[in-house]
């Protein structure tokens, strides 16, 4: 009697250590699922958000390149490039139906990474030089002047301090005024490339 206790208790020792082992098994598989759904789900909102701060920063880039071409650009519908010697110049006017014509002078070089562009900016100037019809001034490179123009016809002199290659810029086109370009003898010079301005 004493022999089947003993074997009854130690079957029920054993069923119940079985049990608690199962048990701790569970929970052990139950916590590495959780965790492991937690570590997945931590990625993924890294990822997300990683995601979320590239748009953000793509969209800053776009605004600010908005920003840098989103300004007031001056107005000009001609521009020719030339060759020019250091020397005296002529700016020869026919019939003008304006009563001014603002001219400017950029001088060309490694410093110059968008001519159109940076033309656009150069017409903006607020101290522009006012030259009366007739009288002479020196052409200095990104300055604008404001030539007095004449109903019949006209001419201006100018002076280049430098050899180069410059860009004169026009508020209005050439033929408008049959402006030429004359050297000390009276010879033509002709714009070996031409741009017309930006449109509206």
């Amino acid at each position: 009697m004493k022999k089947k206790l003993l074997m009854v208790v130690l079957a029920l020792s054993l069923a119940l250590t079985m049990v608690a082992c199962s048990s701790e098994e569970d929970e052990k598989a139950e916590t590495e699922t959780a965790v492991e759904g937690t570590e997945k789900n931590l990625e993924e909102d890294v990822e997300e958000t990683e995601e979320a701060e590239e748009v953000a920063e793509a969209e800053e880039t776009e605004e600010g390149e908005e920003d840098d071409h989103d300004h007031e650009h001056g107005a000009y519908e001609w521009m020719g490039e030339f060759e020019l010697e250091k020397g005296q110049y002529l700016l020869h006017f026919g019939p003008s139906p304006d009563e001014t014509l603002d001219i400017g002078f950029v001088k060309l070089g490694d410093n110059i990474s968008d001519l159109e562009h940076h033309a656009s900016h150069l017409m903006l100037a607020e101290d522009k030089e006012l030259v009366k019809e007739g009288g002479k001034f020196q052409a200095k490179p990104d300055y604008v002047y404001t030539l007095e123009m004449d109903p019949e016809h006209g001419h201006i002199d100018f002076e280049i301090t430098e050899d180069g290659r410059y860009a004169l810029v026009t508020e209005h086109y050439p033929s408008e005024s049959q402006m030429q370009v004359l050297d000390s003898e009276g010879i033509e010079i002709m714009a070996d490339k031409e741009y017309e301005g930006p449109t509206e």
